[in-house]
């Protein structure tokens, strides 16, 4: 997205001469060598872990309860908008996988047509760069990301040569619908569009994220938090700071667009926001293609040599880091692979009456897995994990603070498979297994897993009321007279209780009735039939 807006000249004579070949020769040969890839990660590579157990897993509830706007199956509850509004129900209609290469093809193509509009000498290289960054994207698992990118380029696409604004608006609306990081790589192009003082395109890339994102935000309210290392922060901040001074000056909008980019990393460091390491999806999709092009359009010395640094750079960074993804995700252990035992023994000691905290793995395949069974206190998304548990990430993990943690969440049962732990759950996962507290009971074991029965497990809602049953997206309570009760799932606006009212207790949320009997908390969309007040 560095290319579409302004790699292009703003003087005619810098212009590279324009092709008459085919307008399809440059995305074909970009993208048709890396087919065999797809079809590689398709049929080896995909084999749910990592960043993919969370696209399987929102596609497994989107699937299962498609009209519900609140999933209860993760982190007590969590709308299925913040995650994506478009994403989880195409890939619960088409399938993981065939969303992912479609969203890869799809950007690789746009991305060579735009590296193509873009006036660059010797485009084909550039192109396969790109396509190449594109496929280590998917290779990761980033479904949503992917469709957001499509959306995203085919935006910045209608606002090169054509300047169609309002399908461009739509566009970006769609990107930043798929993925609200994807918006925000948008709001970049458009920030160094704004610099140049080319408003109607930057106004074109900017208010569609800000609309989606702030509608959202408002109708569906979220919190949450994703991790930036110090050691994170330099790499995407030297690469954009390398296009900002190394790319020809008439790339003013791409060179624009580097500096914000750098600048924007920086602030993701200083203020914690869910964005945390998201922010280094730029410069791996697009640096390495904008270094070589601005390397193939050089003739001075200096230049070239330090361009070439930051191009092996790059490549060496993303590759680096693609590898490690596919190290994580790829093998499928064997406790991932026979879940049946432990599943049946779940459903054996009324897992579906309590919340479960399953111990994250390190290729989060638990999340996937067990998702569909049971309600999960933890899951796989890493800025609701620090929200929602932040003992296991702020040094303050001990075997008391575990216990205050699953008391809070109304942890009934403790799950262990016997994989690597996540690198946050090493502390909780030696715990149970090493100096293992008298209030966890152990009921169950296999060669894989391990089942603790918490002590004395603060119920799911609390007295007189008792769960008749949980899902994914609903909770049966049984109230044996009128009156109040809590109920340990984080208050959502969308939440209602046919006959009942509900009403927010500080982060959980109270249920209030006047008669005895059984309420259904759901959240399917539409009208409420609730009572209007409580």
């Amino acid at each position: 997205m560095l290319l579409p807006a302004g790699t292009t000249a703003t003087r005619p004579e810098a212009r590279a001469p324009v092709s008459r070949s085919s307008p399809f020769r440059l995305p074909l040969l970009a993208t048709l060598p890396l087919l065999p890839l797809y079809a590689l990660w398709w049929f080896a590579l995909a084999t749910g872990g990592g960043d993919l157990a969370a696209q399987e897993a929102w596609a497994d509830f989107a699937s299962r309860h498609g009209g519900s706007a609140y999933g209860l199956f993760w982190y007590g509850g969590t709308h299925t908008a913040n995650y994506s509004l478009i994403s989880p129900y195409l890939m619960a209609a088409l399938g993981v996988r065939t969303v992912t290469v479609v969203s890869g093809i799809a950007a690789s193509w746009l991305a060579a047509v735009l590296i193509g509009r873009a006036g660059v000498r010797r485009p084909l290289g550039p192109a396969l760069l790109a396509s190449l960054a594109l496929w280590c994207n998917v290779a990761s698992g980033r479904t949503t990301f992917a469709l957001g990118v499509a959306f995203g380029l085919a935006a910045c696409l209608l606002l090169t040569r054509e300047r169609r604004i309002a399908p461009a608006v739509a566009y970006a609306a769609l990107a930043t619908a798929a993925s609200p990081v994807a918006g925000l790589f948008l709001a970049v192009v458009g920030g160094a569009l704004l610099l140049v003082r080319d408003w109607a395109r930057a106004s074109a890339l900017l208010l569609p994220p800000v609309a989606v994102v702030g509608a959202t935000t408002l109708l569906f309210p979220y919190t949450g938090e994703q991790l930036m290392p110090p050691a994170r922060v330099w790499p995407p901040v030297v690469l954009g700071l390398a296009v900002t001074v190394l790319a020809p000056r008439a790339w003013r909008v791409a060179r624009w667009s580097g500096a914000v980019y750098a600048a924007g990393t920086v602030l993701t460091y200083l203020v914690p926001s869910p964005v945390g390491t998201n922010v280094e999806r730029f410069a791996e999709l697009f640096a390495p293609a904008v270094l070589l092009a601005a390397l193939l359009g050089t003739t001075r010395t200096v230049r070239r040599a330090l361009l070439v640094v930051a191009l092996v750079f790059s490549v060496a960074w993303v590759g680096e880091k693609t590898a490690d993804d596919l190290r994580v995700s790829t093998v499928v252990p064997a406790w991932a692979a026979e879940t049946r035992g432990v599943v049946r023994a779940l459903e054996g000691l009324g897992a579906d009456r309590t919340r479960v905290e399953v111990v994250p793995a390190r290729n989060h395949r638990e999340a996937t897995a067990l998702a569909p069974h049971v309600n999960m206190a933890r899951g796989w998304n890493r800025q609701l994990d620090m929200e929602r548990a932040r003992l296991f990430y702020d040094g303050t993990f001990s075997a008391a603070t575990y216990r205050a943690w699953l008391d809070r969440w109304a942890v009934g049962l403790v799950v262990l498979p016997l994989g690597k732990p996540d690198g946050y759950a090493e502390e909780e996962a030696r715990l149970i297994r090493e100096r293992r507290p008298d209030w966890l009971e152990p009921v169950w074991q296999d060669r894989h897993w391990r089942i603790f029965r918490v002590r004395d497990a603060v119920p799911l809602v609390s007295p007189p009321a008792d769960v008749v049953r949980t899902t994914g997206a609903e909770l049966v309570v049984r109230m044996p007279r009128a009156g109040t009760v809590t109920v340990r799932v984080v208050y959502s606006p969308w939440l209602r209780a046919e006959r009942g009212c509900l009403s927010r207790q500080g982060e959980f949320t109270r249920l209030t009735v006047t008669a005895p009997g059984t309420y259904r908390i759901s959240s399917e969309y539409g009208p409420s039939r609730a009572p209007a007040r409580c």
